[in-house]
C-alpha cells in the first residue's frame, strides 16, 4: 500500500473510523479522510495517529458535508487543486450515511437521507473519478467502494408502478420514500460499471457491513421507543461492532481479485446477489431511469459532472 491513495468518507465514528485505522496500519503513501466539519476532522486525525502511531505525515482530513453540494463541489475542487492529488486516487470509501426519523429537505431541496445516502455520494463518486481513473494501472485497477446495506432488499414494492411515474428522483423525494436510499446505491454503481470501458481502470463495487452497534442512527430524536428498538434489534440481530463491520470495507478496498467485485455487492467480504427485482425487465428499466435523471440533475449541480461523463464513460 506504500505506493496508494486512500479516501474514507465519513471517517469520525463508527465502521469509518475503524475502517480508517486499519488502512493507516497499511501504510498507505496518503490517506485522506472527511468529517462533516473542520474539528471533526482535527479530532479524527489525533485519533488516528493515538491509535496506529503514526506521525500523521501522510493523514489528511478534510471536511465535507454531504447533506450540501456546495460542500461536495467545493471539497472536490479543493482535492483537485492541492498538490496531493497529483498522483491520483487509488481507493475511494463513500462511507458517510444518516438515518433519521422524520421527513427533512435539506438546503439543496432534497430528503435529507435521499440527498447524503444517495445523491450526494454519486456527485462524489462522479467528481472523484478522474482521479481514480489516473492512479489505476493494468495490474492494479482503482477502486471505488459505496456502502449500502442489506435494507436494499427490503421496499422494492414501493417501485412496482415506478414505469408510471413522471419522475423517478421527484417521486423518490416524496415523503412516501423517505427512507431506503441504499437500494439506489446498488443500482448507481450497477450501472457506473457496465458504462467503464473493458477492462476497467476502476473496479465499483457496493458492500453491506452487516447491521452494526455503530452511530448510524445518531440522528434519531432523542425518543425512548426508537433508541430501545435500535437496541434490541442489535441483540436479536447479533449485532457486530464497527470494527467487525469495518472488515468488509477493507475487504472489498484491497483484497485480492478486485475484477470478481467489479459492478457487484459484497455481504460478509464476498460477492452476493443483490435483490432479484433488480434482475426483472422492470427493476432494469427503473435502473436505466435512476442513472439518467440522476445524471441529468447532478449535471445541473456541477458543471463538470457532463465532461467526466462524457470523457470516462460509455455515454447511452
Amino acid at each position: 500500500m506504500e505506493s496508494k491513495a486512500v479516501m474514507v468518507v465519513g471517517s469520525n465514528v463508527g465502521i469509518g473510523l475503524e475502517a480508517s485505522v486499519h488502512l493507516a496500519r497499511m501504510k498507505p503513501r496518503s490517506l485522506f479522510t472527511t468529517c462533516r466539519d473542520e474539528e471533526k476532522c482535527e479530532r479524527t486525525r489525533e485519533v488516528l495517529m493515538e491509535r496506529t502511531g503514526d506521525d500523521g505525515t501522510g493523514i489528511t482530513s478534510m471536511p465535507l458535508d454531504l447533506s450540501s453540494f456546495d460542500s461536495v463541489r467545493a471539497f472536490a475542487a479543493t482535492f483537485s487543486a492541492e498538490a496531493c492529488s497529483n498522483h491520483g486516487l487509488n481507493v475511494l470509501v463513500a462511507n458517510a450515511g444518516t438515518f433519521v426519523q422524520e421527513y427533512t429537505r435539506t438546503d439543496d431541496d432534497w430528503e435529507v437521507m435521499f440527498q447524503v445516502n444517495y445523491l450526494s455520494m454519486a456527485l462524489l463518486s462522479i467528481l472523484m473519478l478522474p482521479h481514480l481513473v489516473e492512479a489505476s494501472s493494468s495490474e492494479s485497477p482503482s477502486r471505488l467502494v459505496v456502502v449500502s446495506s442489506f435494507g436494499h432488499h427490503f421496499g422494492v414494492g414501493k417501485l412496482k408502478n415506478a414505469a408510471q411515474w413522471e419522475s423517478v428522483l421527484e417521486t423518490i423525494n416524496d415523503t412516501k420514500f423517505c427512507n431506503g436510499a441504499d437500494r439506489y446505491n446498488v443500482l448507481f454503481v450497477r450501472e457506473l460499471a457496465a458504462r467503464l470501458p473493458s477492462p476497467s481502470p476502476v473496479v465499483a463495487c457496493t458492500v453491506q457491513p452487516g447491521f452494526c452497534r455503530s452511530n448510524l442512527f445518531r440522528d434519531l430524536n432523542g425518543t425512548w421507543y426508537a433508541r430501545s428498538l435500535v437496541s434490541l434489534m442489535g441483540a436479536l440481530l447479533s449485532a457486530r461492532t464497527p470494527e467487525q463491520g469495518s472488515r468488509t470495507l477493507v475487504h472489498a478496498a484491497v483484497g485480492d481479485d478486485p475484477l470478481a467485485m467489479h459492478g457487484r455487492y459484497l455481504s460478509s467480504c464476498q460477492v452476493t446477489e443483490e435483490d432479484d427485482y433488480i434482475f426483472t425487465l422492470e427493476g432494469m428499466a427503473f435502473s436505466g431511469r435512476l442513472w439518467t435523471e440522476t445524471i441529468d440533475t447532478l449535471s445541473k449541480v456541477d458543471g463538470r459532472v457532463p465532461e467526466i461523463v462524457k470523457q470516462y464513460l460509455r455515454v447511452d
